[in-house]
């Protein structure tokens, strides 16, 4: 009786041995799991700010104002509000009366109790800072008055 090849023959052991594939696996290093779980939440959050899904700015909704010009920093003017309750110190008194139709720049200023010449391209802040004690709140409840009776 002839000999069957030896690489069919079984090992005398009582396990048979795996034979060794050509294919090789790498583990993953540990420093690319850290990045992967450090760069998945800034990818899904970037990702649901481009979408508009998620704002960061935490401001209500606003209408750019038609005669939006730029401001110092070379960017156009902050929106213009839509509701008194939008009004902000860094608006100026002209965007605040291109808002609220029925106001005017004179009134404005006389609320805060401003000195005549003063330009309509400055900002509430500096009138209220400069002013004789007329705040922001007290003008957004004088515009609602103003607007809705």
């Amino acid at each position: 009786m002839k000999r069957p090849p030896e690489n069919l023959l079984l090992p005398r052991s009582a396990r048979a041995l795996p034979t060794r594939t050509r294919l090789r696996t790498r583990p993953v290093p540990v420093i690319l799991y850290v990045v992967g779980l450090l760069l998945l939440p800034v990818l899904v959050v970037g990702a649901g700010v481009g979408a508009g899904w998620w704002a960061t700015t935490g401001a209500t909704a606003v209408r750019q104002a038609d005669g939006a010009q730029p401001g110092a920093d070379g960017g156009t003017a902050p929106a213009a509000p839509v509701d008194p309750a939008d009004v902000k110190g860094s608006m100026t008194v002209q965007q605040v009366v291109d808002a609220f139709p029925p106001v005017t720049a004179a009134e404005v200023l006389a609320r805060f109790g401003a000195p005549a010449g003063t330009p309509a391209s400055t900002p509430l802040k500096t009138l209220v800072e400069a002013g004789d004690g007329t705040d922001i709140p007290a003008i957004r409840t004088w515009l609602a008055e103003r607007t809705t009776g």
